[in-house]
């Protein structure tokens, strides 16, 4: 149950900031006159959790992870070879591909300005190259391999959306947004991670430690 907790207060400091910032560009779009997005809450709900999920399984740094590690060892985690690991570990490498393949899908599916093949590589590159600069804060180690394969991964989410939408012969779209819209979300995101998410003291506070 207290692992449940933990995990939730992960999820909430990534989805809370989407979710605010969901609302505040909505009551804009009001005031201007313009239509509500159809299902806008239920897909960035959907999008937040996605990458709650993602912060948790590859332990994104936080602001309180230079506070307990400090700043020392961040020179010598940087692996910047590709594929030059002694064992070729298949389902690691798997699972990163995997990991971000729901972004591929879910940038085009939520908003029509992403429906791009250049736009989604751009996208899963700058995601997974945040997430492995900010592991140098818990000294994880920040993996050329793993950027690529995240990347194929957003590119095979995409070739899936768009073998969905010519089977579907139609989707529609949650979001009409500059693509500017779609980086302040993941900034958010990130930031409400980053600057909210402490791990280590919230567990003190449920462990009792």
């Amino acid at each position: 149950m207290k692992e449940i907790a933990l995990i939730g207060y992960g999820v909430l400091c990534t989805v809370i900031p989407a979710i605010a910032l969901y609302l505040l560009l909505n009551a804009r779009k009001r005031a201007k006159g313009l239509p509500e997005t159809r299902h806008g809450f239920w897909m960035i709900l959907l999008l937040s959790v996605y990458v709650a999920g993602v912060f948790y399984v590859t332990g994104t740094g936080t602001i309180y992870d230079v506070r307990q590690y400090g700043l020392s060892e961040m020179a010598t985690q940087w692996s910047l070879v590709p594929f030059s690991a002694e064992e070729f570990d298949v389902v690691s490498y798997l699972l990163n591909i995997v990991l971000f393949v729901p972004l591929g899908f879910l940038l085009p599916l939520i908003w029509e300005s992403e429906n791009g093949f250049c736009k989604i590589l751009l996208a899963g590159v700058l995601f997974s190259l945040l997430i492995e600069c900010s592991q140098l804060l818990n000294l994880r180690s920040t993996d050329i391999d793993d950027l690529l394969l995240n990347t194929l991964g957003a590119v095979v989410g995409f070739a899936l959306f768009r073998a969905y939408a010519w089977l579907s012969k139609r989707v529609k779209r949650t979001q009409t947004a500059p693509a500017w819209e779609v980086a302040l979300y993941f900034c958010v995101m990130f930031f409400g991670h980053f600057l909210l998410y402490h791990e280590f003291g919230f567990a003190k506070i449920l462990y009792g430690f």
